[in-house]
């Protein structure tokens, strides 16, 4: 960012504010109010314990111009210089602001002292020199919004060179008297790197393989061969995933399921396969819809949504704030590391961050709907449509004679049965004509299957042109139309289908529209349809009339619904091959075989996947809301950002589309200080299990400064230098000294960090619940890792009311032993065994998940259904695979432990199992820290 163009630019901005407000016009009909005699003192008695120099509630000062004219938290302008009614001090002393009246605690401030700051509110609100300016300085000093600047890493050992990552932390130790630990044993190292980076412990044959692996580049390739694979993904995407709340139900009292969520979460797994550029990543889940990359938009949607709107239009009104501030807050804390949501009330109490800034945020998000929609097809899926509507409108003239063939042709005894038209359709209806010469076509429609009539279009052929198109100059005239901005008579000839391209008569009954032809033409046929694209069949013309005329007024009778079966009778068009001879009638069957296959082949082409990634409409005007009370709107809002980082320069009625593509380039700018420099924390944290900044989602002055802020900065830069590669930032930290040390504790370094932040070892932890369940199924054998993507499995049996009940699983079958990341994610509702493990259940983001031991924890793993099932499958194999009792150990250490058991721990084992016998000696083998431990 240019802070010195920016600095000039405010200091201009307050030198105008102070000129305006020293040259408002002046009351002439009173004297000059002198302040310092006048006012002050009145301040001084009622404002000055609460809002001066020594205390400043709120962070509001009245001996501050700028905090005068500006306010405090509240967001509300204290002072508007010339307008007294618009000033917030004035609406506070006059106690007219419900939970503002000032003084709070002491009798009310008189009314002539009232009348006189007024006054000099009107007269310009002239203060002394000495109150500063009109402009707090907004001078961002905070760490976190410092530019980033890449600092030289320390040498490291005995190195030449910068010493990267151990640079780093070797020096942040030696200023503690302490030093890193020495590297773990290798199979440590194998075990640590699969469970953090895949969630899933080595095979045993991995682990042999890696340790008879003697090259120099061993671990290096190692590291490669972990990033590459597609589990990596499934492992990275769980992370993300709990950070962006993501839910496959609604949440809510009736919480109903969202059976089209799972795309983005597959859509994320491949992102991060592909390592997908972080800037990339970022803007597609923001405006994917303008990316071609339609399906990342399920971030925007993926927090609750309360699907069961209130009868009260207050609270309708509120619960869409929700809905806003749930994609507002996820947004800064995912990717600027902001509490954005603070500022809704009011100004945010810790950082740069307005009640505004908030709102014009708002303003961004304000079009997105929580919905399915259907992604876009593909463009060579459209054009083979295209090829196959062709064909289809081929078969369909060659099928027309035996639609509706010359009456002396029909079986006599059917004939007036069989000469009966399908009944009407909403889609699309044909009426076939004798070719005539017309100027003017008249369709009037006596009757509707309910509602005023409803046209999409109107269509009159000569061959295979349509000459009612406006384009080639066709006019439409109607006996009146309904005014609605959807619904206009120059939808009836625009070449465009659908009910938002429709025309609505005014009247329901006699209702005409008509087509004057660009000149005299012979047309063939006419088609019209009430809703082409399927989504309405309401105001549907049943009775209705076309006529024709070559001069005005001089009307011909062409078609009418006088020959179609009844609305309901029948919709399916009747084919007459019997009143034609064997030839022609094997022919049109033929014919009429051949479009139906057509046809089946268009409808799977056109069936695109639904996907819950919202839905997007221009949104009206934003305002900001006094106190974040929709029924208390404040002055309009453009949409933008964070003001004192950025302007987007958008207008009021910018395009909704374009406001979430401007802020989206705003996140992923390289000069914004923000959003590398939290996202290389959110990996280093998953990496070490504590970040740089342990409060990942608040980078503000409410969160925690950095241990290593070199370190920090120094990532964040190697991260945008690269692309906005994720795996080159893992790539650094896991080929680092500091990630393979040993975790074996040291008395000398417990005493001086006992929380291990230093890193002078690896700090050892408990898996994640999907780390844990996935790592039982590895060792049991029954995993499915070939069963990836679509939609996922569930862990709860449920009962399908209105209200959605979920009831744990008794049962367990192979559908169900799939990575668990696939698990369908009810929320409010947590897996019966693996919920006790601090899985989150996606009602809110979650950064960082706790840790915490319970008995709970020890039961479930012991008794539950799942484990015991395990349990009996685990010895299964262990009978299958080895054949004595100390096989059998052996085995299960690798699979468990992945190192062989100690001649001790063998006795002992195979002692228990004589004992208790295989299954409960596997049930105590899953039950162990070392299973559910990273080393």
């Amino acid at each position: 960012m240019q802070h010195g163009k920016r600095n000039m630019s405010r200091c201009l901005s307050i030198t105008i504010v102070w000129f305006f407000a020293s040259t408002l016009p002046i009351s002439v009909s009173a004297d000059p109010i002198d302040f310092k005699t006048t006012i002050e003192p009145v301040l001084r008695k009622h404002c000055w314990d609460c809002h001066g120099p020594d205390e400043a509630n709120g962070r509001f000062r009245v001996d501050q111009l700028a905090s005068l004219l500006n306010g405090g938290d509240s967001g509300e302008k204290a002072i508007v210089p010339g307008d007294p009614t618009s000033s917030f001090l004035i609406k506070a002393i006059r106690h007219q602001e419900s939970g503002y009246e000032m003084p709070p605690d002491s009798d009310p401030i008189p009314e002539a002292d009232i009348a006189n700051i007024e006054q000099w509110i009107t007269q310009g609100a002239k203060v002394p020199e000495h109150y500063g300016p009109a402009e707090q300085s907004r001078e961002l000093t905070h760490w976190s919004f410092l530019p980033i600047n890449k600092p030289v890493p320390p040498e490291f050992g005995g190195m030449d060179g910068p010493g990267g990552i151990d640079g780093f932390i070797q020096r942040k130790l030696a200023a503690s008297g302490l030093s890193m630990s020495p590297q773990a044993d290798r199979r440590v190292l194998i075990r640590r790197l699969f469970l953090i980076m895949h969630g899933l412990p080595p095979s045993p044959q991995r682990v042999e393989a890696f340790l008879a692996d003697e090259r120099p580049d061993a671990w290096e390739r190692l590291v490669e061969e972990v990033l590459e694979s597609p589990h990596y993904g499934e492992r990275w995407a769980t992370h993300w995933l709990d950070l962006v709340r993501f839910g496959e139900t609604h949440g809510f009292e009736t919480n109903r399921e969202r059976p089209n969520a799972w795309p983005y979460r597959d859509w994320v797994i491949e992102s991060f396969n592909q390592d997908k550029p972080y800037d990339e990543f970022v803007r597609e889940q923001l405006a994917g819809d303008a990316l071609g990359v339609d399906v990342a938009t399920g971030y925007l949607v993926a927090g609750p949504f309360d699907a069961v709107k209130g009868q009260d239009p207050n609270l309708r009104i509120m619960q869409r704030m929700n809905e806003l501030d749930d994609m507002i807050n996820t947004t800064g804390t995912a990717f600027l590391g902001l509490t954005t949501g603070c500022a809704r009330c009011h100004n945010h109490k810790f950082d740069p961050i307005s009640q505004t800034d908030y709102y014009a945020m708002q303003a961004i998000f304000a079009g997105v709907q929580h919905a399915d929609r259907k992604l876009p097809l593909p463009q060579e899926t459209q054009q083979e449509i295209e090829a196959l509507d062709a064909k289809i409108e081929q078969l369909s003239d060659k099928l027309a004679n035996f639609l509706n063939p010359p009456a002396k042709a029909l079986i006599a005894t059917d004939a007036a049965r069989a000469s009966d038209r399908p009944a009407v359709q909403p889609k699309r209806n044909v009426e076939r004509l004798t070719p005539v010469q017309v100027r003017f076509v008249r369709f009037t429609i006596d009757e509707t299957n309910r509602g005023q009539p409803c046209i999409d279009e109107l269509e009159i052929f000569c061959g295979k042109t349509n000459v009612a198109l406006a384009t080639t100059g066709a006019k439409a005239t109607s006996s009146g139309d309904f005014v609605h901005p959807l619904h206009r008579l120059e939808h009836i000839n625009d070449g465009k289908f659908g009910n938002d391209r429709s025309w609505i008569a005014k009247q329901t009954q006699n209702a005409w529209v008509q087509i004057e032809l660009a000149e005299t033409t012979t047309i063939d046929r006419i088609a019209w349809g009430r809703d082409r694209k399927g989504k309405y069949d309401d105001r549907l013309p049943i009775r209705y009339r076309i006529e024709v005329a070559s001069t005005p007024g001089q009307w011909q009778l062409v078609a009418s619904s006088a020959d179609r079966l009844p609305a309901g009778e029948s919709t399916a068009e009747e084919y007459h091959f019997e009143a034609f001879d064997q030839a022609e009638a094997d022919q049109g069957r033929k014919w009429l075989a051949e479009r139906k296959e057509l046809q089946q082949i268009k409808t799977d082409l056109s069936n695109s996947k639904q996907v819950y990634a919202g839905t997007f409409q221009q949104p009206g005007p934003t305002h900001r809301l006094y106190r974040g009370e929709p029924a208390m709107p404040r002055e309009q809002v453009d949409p933008g950002a964070i003001e004192v980082f950025t302007s987007l320069e958008l207008p009021g009625d910018a395009p909704e589309q374009k406001r979430r593509l401007a802020l989206a380039d705003w996140i992923t700018n390289d000069n914004n200080p923000l959003t590398a420099r939290v996202l290389v924390n959110r990996l280093w944290q998953f990496h070490f299990g504590t970040g740089i900044v342990d409060t990942p989602s608040d980078f503000g002055r409410n969160g925690t400064p950095p241990s290593h802020p070199e370190l920090l900065d120094w990532l964040a830069s190697e991260f945008i230098e690269s692309g906005w590669s994720i795996k080159h930032v893992q790539r650094l930290i896991l080929q680092s000294s500091t990630w393979q040390q040993s975790n074996r504790p040291r008395a000398d370094a417990m005493r001086v960090d006992a929380a291990s932040r230093m890193l002078w070892r690896f700090p050892p932890r408990r898996l994640e619940a999907e780390g844990i369940r996935d790592s039982i199924l590895s060792a049991t054998g029954v995993l499915d890792l070939d069963a990836m993507g679509g939609p996922g499995f569930s862990a709860f049996e449920i009962e399908a009311e209105n209200v959605r009940h979920y009831h744990a699983k008794e049962k367990y079958g192979p559908e169900d032993w799939r990575r668990m990341i696939y698990m369908t994610k009810v929320r409010q509702e947590r897996d019966v065994v693996f919920g006790a493990f601090d899985c989150p259940d996606a009602s809110q983001a979650v950064p960082r998940r706790s840790r915490s031991t319970t008995p709970l924890q020890a039961l479930n793993l012991l008794n539950s259904r799942f484990v015991l099932q395990q349990a009996e499958l685990f010895a299964r194999r262990l009978e299958s695979e080895a054949e004595t009792a100390t096989e059998r150990v052996q085995l299960s250490w690798r699979l468990c432990y992945q190192r062989p058991a100690t001649l001790e721990e063998v006795a002992d084992a195979v002692d228990f199992i004589e004992q208790q016998g295989l299954i409960q000696f596997c049930r105590a083998m899953l039950n162990t820290n070392e299973f559910v431990f990273v080393p």
